[in-house]
């Protein structure tokens, strides 16, 4: 038999403290909705379409970016974000096919599907009408903490993506992403492209 591989971050503790300040975060910030700009939904959208799911760390920027992209969508109602932001699928066939540590996975079904996701020492909550199977290696029976991730999206993002533990997360193709999405905003920037070109090519 093959040996099962398992991915994990190098520094477990940092890890396990950052997931639990993103929650305590939350939990303390429930009444008003983070100021959302267009450059915010850039960075989430880029996240989501380029990432390297590699260990614990790269799924956390994942949903982070997709509770961004779910909060941003409602506020614009944008048919291109509500494409980004049903992105479950995508990140659950990604882990089906690897051995993550400290990610549980449980689907609820209830007017369509709710998919709960646990991530070192916080949740996170998606829609879709869609089933989708979970290897058994994730699932397991949640219910939802009830604290809303949405309100504070921006303020947990950022806080996700400039942790140190962010530094050596790459691309699918194995660049440093944060290096290719500050060139990305730069030309963003500088006008040599459009909001409406990034999204379209990602």
């Amino acid at each position: 038999k093959y040996a099962i591989l398992i991915y994990e971050v190098k520094d477990m503790d940092n890890f396990l403290k950052l997931t639990n300040d993103l929650n305590e975060y939350a939990k303390n910030n429930q009444e008003v909705y983070d100021y959302m700009q267009e450059e915010d939904i850039i960075k989430a959208i880029y996240y989501l379409d380029n990432i390297a799911i590699n260990n614990e760390m790269d799924v956390l920027i994942f949903l982070l970016a997709m509770n961004l992209c779910n909060a941003y969508a409602k506020k614009v109602d944008n048919h291109i974000i509500y494409k980004f932001k049903k992105e479950i699928g995508t990140i659950i066939n990604v882990l089906n096919n690897k051995k993550i540590n400290n990610v549980k996975i449980c689907n609820i079904i209830d007017k369509g599907s709710l998919y709960i996701f646990k991530i070192g020492n916080i949740q996170f909550s998606f829609h879709d009408q869609k089933k989708i199977e979970i290897d058994e290696y994730y699932h397991e029976d949640m219910i939802w903490d009830g604290i809303k991730k949405q309100p504070c999206a921006l303020s947990l993002f950022n806080m996700g993506i400039n942790d140190e533990l962010n530094n050596n997360t790459v691309t699918r193709f194995g660049d440093n992403i944060k290096i290719m999405l500050s060139k990305l905003l730069n030309d963003y920037h500088n006008n040599k492209i459009t909001s409406s070109d990034i999204i379209k090519d990602l």
